[in-house]
């Protein structure tokens, strides 16, 4: 391949913990996106089938790179490990939950590669196997597609892009199934909660017994009747309720933290 051509590919940042159900189902659509010639993979010392699962992706035209690194409660420096592995300045990111919709490949797809900006989509959430329109994490935006020169990622759990060029919103989906079941729900606003604390207290940030009693009934407010969650039925009802525990959780452990 000459450089010309190393110049028109993307390369796609994958991270991955015990991922092989979503790896099975979730990346059919890059037969669609050719222009996409290599998936750089930092894998947490996964125990299930997930490295076999993404090497059958691979192909004369796809290569998967796969690097063994702990994760140590960081995703923004696990995903900057990954950046100084690809070849391709353009990089498109997701999480192995998560699939590009269809006008999204397509942009990928005739991406013209002399844009200078960074690009920023929606994220379409699903529970239960149901569409959230509503509450907080209803079609969140985000930088997902970038040029790694020009910006780098922040925070050690849900990581951002922090981008030095000129970003461009497009109204284009992610669709994002993240919960299996309500105990995985559990597990990971347990882990994220971890995180998140630990993150505050590193800041020297204080809590009180006001804020772990009223942040949290805050936030349920919010996502169920500001954010009109209540329109997403049970779904929406127990998505408020999780994200209210995740705050409460956060505050509780900074406190014990103190």
């Amino acid at each position: 391949m000459n450089l010309q051509n190393k110049k028109h590919h993307i390369s796609l940042l994958l991270l991955t913990k015990n991922e092989e159900d979503n790896i099975k189902v979730n990346f059919n659509w890059l037969k669609k996106c050719p222009n996409i010639n290599e998936i750089v993979v930092v894998d947490d010392f996964s125990t299930d089938s997930t490295i076999s699962q993404l090497k059958k992706l691979a192909n004369q035209n796809l290569k998967i790179k796969i690097f063994k690194r702990k994760l140590n409660n960081d995703f923004s420096q696990q995903r900057i490990f990954a950046l100084s592995k690809t070849k391709n300045n353009r990089i498109l990111w997701l999480d192995a939950d998560e699939t590009p919709g269809p006008q999204l490949i397509k942009f990928l797809t005739s991406y013209n590669f002399s844009s200078k900006n960074s690009f920023s989509f929606r994220r379409q959430d699903f529970f239960a196997g149901h569409k959230l329109k509503h509450g907080e994490t209803a079609k969140l935006k985000f930088i997902r597609f970038f040029d790694k020169r020009y910006g780098l990622f922040e925070h050690p759990v849900h990581e951002l892009w922090i981008s030095r060029q000129p970003i461009t919103f497009l109204p284009l989906f992610i669709y994002h199934h993240p919960h299996k079941n309500l105990s995985t729900f559990l597990q990971k606003i347990n882990y994220y909660s971890d995180i998140r604390a630990q993150e505050l207290y590193s800041q020297k940030i204080k809590i009180n017994l006001l804020q772990i009693i009223f942040y949290p009934g805050i936030k349920l407010f919010q996502n169920y009747v500001l954010r009109l969650g209540f329109l997403d039925s049970t779904p929406g009802l127990i998505m408020a309720l999780f994200m209210s525990l995740h705050s409460f959780l956060v505050r509780t452990k900074l406190w014990q933290k103190q």
